[in-house]
C-alpha cells in the first residue's frame, strides 16, 4: 500500500523529498507535503491538500480491507506507575474510512497532544468499550493470578464477550502479547468471527485508534492520581527508584504496580 501511495503521487507530480525521523517517505507538491509512514498512514500538512488529500483517500479506500471489525489494544501494560487501560473499538466500513482519512497510526508514534486531539474525534465517532484499571484496582487483581499475561486474556475476553455480542463484528484484531490469548478467543468467539492475534497489530487502523483511545484514558487517569496525591509520576520507566523514595509507602500501592521490579529489586 505504501509503495503504491509513492507511485501515485509521483504519478501526480510529487516530488520526493527526505523524510524527517520515523517518516518512511515525504513528497511535496506544490505547498502541500505528505508525509507517509510505513503503517499505511498518510498525513498531510501546508497549503492546497484538499484536492491531493480526496485522490490520495480514494486510492486508500479502493485498497483497504474494509471489513467491519473490532481491533484492540491496551496501554499502561508496561509501565510502573499508572493504570492499566485496554479498549475495544468497532468501525463498519464507512468508520473504516473515516479512520484512515484521519490518519490514525499507532499511539507511540505520536505526540500528547495529537493522542488527546485524535481521541476525541475517535470517541465522538465511534463505539466501543473501554476497560480502565486503576493501579490500586490492578494490584488487587493481580494477586488473584500472579500472572500479567494470564490477568490480561481474561480481560480482554471479558471487553470482547460484551463488544461481539453488541456489535456481530466479522472480524476482531488482537496485539499480541502472549502466546495464550489467540487460542482463548477463538474458542469461545471463533464461530463466524475470524480472530486475528498478531504482533504490531497497530498497523490496522481500527486498532490503531484502539491504542489511541486507550492511551489518551491512560493520560487523563495519570493527571487525576498527580492531583489527588500531590505527585510527579514518570510517563515512562526512567527514573523510578527516585520517584519511589519520594512516595510514601502508604500511597505506593495507589499510583504504581506492585509487581514490577524496580532497580532488581521487588517492591
Amino acid at each position: 500500500m505504501v509503495e503504491d501511495i509513492v507511485r501515485f503521487l509521483k504519478g501526480l507530480g510529487a516530488v520526493e523529498e527526505q523524510p524527517p525521523k520515523n517518516v518512511a517517505y515525504r513528497l511535496r507538491k506544490g505547498d502541500c507535503i505528505v508525509d507517509i509512514y510505513s503503517s499505511g498512514s498518510v498525513v498531510f500538512g501546508g497549503k492546497g491538500c484538499s484536492e491531493l488529500r480526496s485522490l490520495v483517500n480514494e486510492l486508500m479506500f479502493k485498497n483497504s480491507d474494509l471489513t467491519p471489525r473490532i481491533g484492540c489494544d491496551e496501554a499502561g501494560k508496561g509501565e510502573y506507575f499508572g493504570p492499566l487501560v485496554i479498549a475495544c473499538l468497532y468501525a463498519d466500513g464507512d468508520g473504516l474510512r473515516k479512520l484512515l482519512s484521519l490518519g490514525v497510526r499507532d499511539s507511540k508514534k505520536l505526540s500528547e497532544s495529537k493522542v488527546l486531539k485524535l481521541a476525541d474525534v475517535i470517541k465522538n465517532s465511534f463505539n466501543g468499550s473501554i476497560k480502565v484499571l486503576t493501579p490500586e484496582a490492578y494490584n488487587k487483581l493481580y494477586k488473584k493470578y500472579n500472572n500479567l499475561n494470564k490477568m490480561l486474556d481474561d480481560l480482554y475476553l471479558e471487553l470482547l464477550e460484551k463488544s461481539i455480542k453488541r456489535f456481530r463484528p466479522k472480524k476482531v484484531i488482537v496485539d499480541k502479547f502472549s502466546s495464550t490469548l489467540e487460542p482463548k478467543l477463538k474458542e469461545a468467539f471463533g464461530d463466524g468471527v475470524q480472530v486475528v492475534v498478531v504482533p504490531n497489530a497497530e498497523v490496522d487502523p481500527v486498532v490503531a485508534a484502539a491504542s489511541i483511545v486507550a492511551k489518551a484514558e491512560r493520560i487523563r487517569v495519570m493527571k487525576e492520581l498527580e492531583d489527588r496525591y500531590g505527585l510527579k509520576l514518570p510517563k515512562g520507566n526512567l527514573g523510578l527508584k527516585e520517584a519511589v523514595s519520594r512516595i510514601p509507602k502508604r500511597t505506593l500501592g495507589k499510583v504504581a504496580k506492585l509487581h514490577f521490579r524496580v532497580s532488581n529489586e521487588e517492591v
